[in-house]
Formats: structure tokens, sequence, C-alpha cells
């Protein structure tokens, strides 16, 4: 009787949502706002939107540059809220030394594992913005910047100018990208785009946010993605140096020599200016929230365990810093004494990375044990294994 309920209530349901789409002429390619990144919830947006009714007149980006280091000023029509479309150039809140680093990458040129290695060497994480054939090429590439701990966004399959796509096609771009990202390297893609050649429209950026997506252009930018026509080492750094500023998002394309070439000495001149970098997610997204607790105990041989209060990032990495009483970073609290632990979740789909709570806890000597016992425990004392120097 429920299944037969609820199989009628289903015909109901979809027999609404046709007639409601016929009254409002709405064409199937509207139909994009009933999905949102392969889930078939319907969102809000179904009730107002038609896509027809949203201007698609094309624009590209641009931006007005200052040798001032002051925040440049993006290149959106008075009559665009970028901020109603989920879509940035910079991080325009922060008084931060903060630059995000991001890459285009339409197709691989034999540069791209040495800017990995640049950016390891500097503790920098990166957006990597990337097509289709990227993905198919260079499948362990694709896989290793996740595994790096970067963050990997959407170009579309083809690199389409999207104001010339209809919705159906913008949202077939988007979705195949991401699905054969997933497919490639495990991994789900991170609900950012950048579009091609930077150009959109009103409708590009309604669909793309429609679809989960936020849109991302860029604050500093630099004739680098010709590779017969390179501008050289010198001119990139310069570049950096006469026009960084904070919250910036450069635009890098790892096809470009001269980018592979400067990456390092302009990740160098940045820190001198005590610049970090930064990852998207931390002013795109709201917040996540990791709460932990650690109690006090014995010794009794096993590391102590933390008990995760309150994690709005379910699912994803948490990693740990546990520091003894002399404020060493060690790999795990074992041995007697105090200690201070701090945990650290990555971003999801909802809520940007979240760092925990600090917490004090002790480990006490044990009050009796048996001989092996106490021979274990002089062991565990006098090995200095668990404490790391940081480079």
């Amino acid at each position: 009787m429920n299944q037969k309920k609820t199989f009628l209530q289903r015909i109901r349901t979809g027999a609404i949502i046709s007639i409601l789409s016929f009254s409002l002429l709405i064409p199937p390619e509207n139909a994009l706002a009933i999905q949102s990144n392969g889930t078939s919830s319907i969102r809000s947006s179904f009730y107002y939107k038609n896509y027809n009714g949203i201007s698609n007149t094309k624009y590209d980006w641009w931006f007005t540059r200052n040798k001032t280091h002051q925040k440049v000023q993006g290149g959106a029509p008075t009559d665009i809220n970028l901020s109603k479309y989920d879509a940035y150039f910079l991080n325009e809140k922060t008084n931060e030394k903060v630059i995000y680093l991001t890459f285009d990458c339409g197709y691989e040129n034999g540069y791209t594992k040495k800017l990995l290695k640049t950016l390891k060497k500097h503790g920098a994480k990166a957006m990597f913005f990337v097509t289709k054939s990227f993905i198919e090429d260079n499948p362990q590439l694709a896989r290793q910047f996740k595994e790096d701990g970067h963050m990997v966004g959407n170009h579309t399959c083809s690199h389409p100018s999207l104001p010339s796509k209809s919705v159906s096609q913008i949202k077939k771009e988007i979705n195949d990208c991401a699905d054969i990202f997933k497919k490639a390297t495990g991994y789900k893609m991170d609900a950012y785009i950048r579009p091609p050649m930077g150009c959109y429209s009103k409708r590009t950026l309604q669909a793309t946010k429609d679809l989960g997506y936020k849109t991302i252009f860029w604050s500093m930018a630099y004739y680098d993605y010709d590779v017969n026509k390179q501008p050289g080492k010198n001119y990139v750094l310069d570049h950096f140096k006469e026009n960084y500023h904070k919250g910036a998002i450069p635009l890098i394309h790892n096809i470009s020599k001269s980018n592979c070439q400067a990456l390092d000495d302009v990740l160098t001149f940045l820190e001198k200016k005590g610049y970090r970098f930064g990852t998207l997610d931390e002013f795109t997204s709201k917040k996540g929230t990791l709460k932990i607790s650690c109690a006090n105990k014995y010794y009794n041989g096993k590391p102590a365990t933390v008990k995760i209060i309150k994690n709005t990032n379910k699912d994803k990495k948490i990693t740990y810093t546990f520091k003894n009483q002399k404020g060493k970073e060690v790999k795990k609290a074992i041995k007697p004494g105090k200690y201070t632990v701090t945990a650290k979740v990555d971003s999801n789909g909802a809520f940007g990375s979240a760092i925990s709570n600090t917490v004090t806890f002790t480990i006490k000597k044990p009050k009796k044990m048996t001989f092996w016992e106490a021979l274990n425990y002089l062991c565990i004392i006098y090995d200095n294994s668990e404490e790391i120097v940081k480079n």
C-alpha cells in the first residue's frame, strides 16, 4: 500500500512540474535549475527562472591595474553585481597580505610537474582549472593536484566562449568535465569554474551558479599563454613586483616556460613581502566548524586520542598538531607530560577549511606497573623519535 502511494505521489509531482513548465513556456534547457551538480533536488530557482529572459550580452573580463599595490577595480558592467552570482576576482574584504594562486590548465606543455615541485617547496597551495583534454591526457598529474593538497576547478570540456552556448550546452560542458575528473582521479572536483577566455554574460553567470559553481575571474594577468611568444622569466617576476596586492587572484598558465622559470623567485619575493598563499574557499565559502576535546589520562603505552565534538565538514580529512610542554611538535602524544592539540579539517562543498580550538591535556605517570610495563615505560621515556623537527 505504501509503495503504491509513493508511486502515485511521484506521478503527481512529475505531472505538476510538467504542467508548470508548459504553462511558463520554459524550454527543456531551463530545467537546469532542477538539478545541481548531479543531484536531483529541486532548487528554489526553478520557480522563478526562465533563462531566455536573462541577458546573454557577452562581456570580456578586464581590470584596471595600479602601481601602488592597491586592490584593482574589476571590469564588470555597473548593472552586474558579481556577488549576486557567486563570482569573484579578488578577496575584496581582506586587509591581510594574502594571494590566491590560480593556474589555467588547457593542456600540458611539460612544465606542470616543476610548478608543483616549486609550490611544494614553498608550502603554497593553489587552484588548478582543468579542461577535459588535460584530465584525459594527464590523469596522474590531475590526481597529483589533489594528493598535494591543491584545489581543482572546472575549465569546461572544450574551452568555449560560454555566451555562445545554450544553457543545456553549458551544463554539459561543466558536468561532463567534472564527471571525467572524478572517473580519472577518484576525487571530486571543487565547485569553482573559470570561464574560458574570461567570456561571460548574466545568463552564463546565473547558469553556473545554479549548477553549484562559484565563478573565479582574476586581478592579475599578463601575456603568458602563447608558447611561441613567451615574455621571459624577468618579465614575469617584474610583473608580480609591480602589481601584487592584498587578496589578489593571479591568472597563471601552466603551459608557460616563463612562468615555470620565474615561479620560485616570484614566491620568494612575495614571502619576503610578508604574503602567504591562501585557498579560494577561505573567503568564498562559509567557514567550517571544528571542535575537539582530549581528556587527561594515565600513561598506558598508547597515544592520546582526540574526540570530535562538532565537525561541519564531515568525511573530509582531519589532521592533528600535537605539541609537548616544550612547545615542540610531536607525531603523537604518548609520554607523560602536558600537551596541546589543534585539529584542521579540509573544505567541502558547503564549508571552507576549519581549524579547531586548541586543547590542553596531561598524560600522567602511572601509579603501578609490572616489570614489563615499567621496562616499556622507560623505553618510551628515553625515546626521542616522536619529536618532529620542522624544516
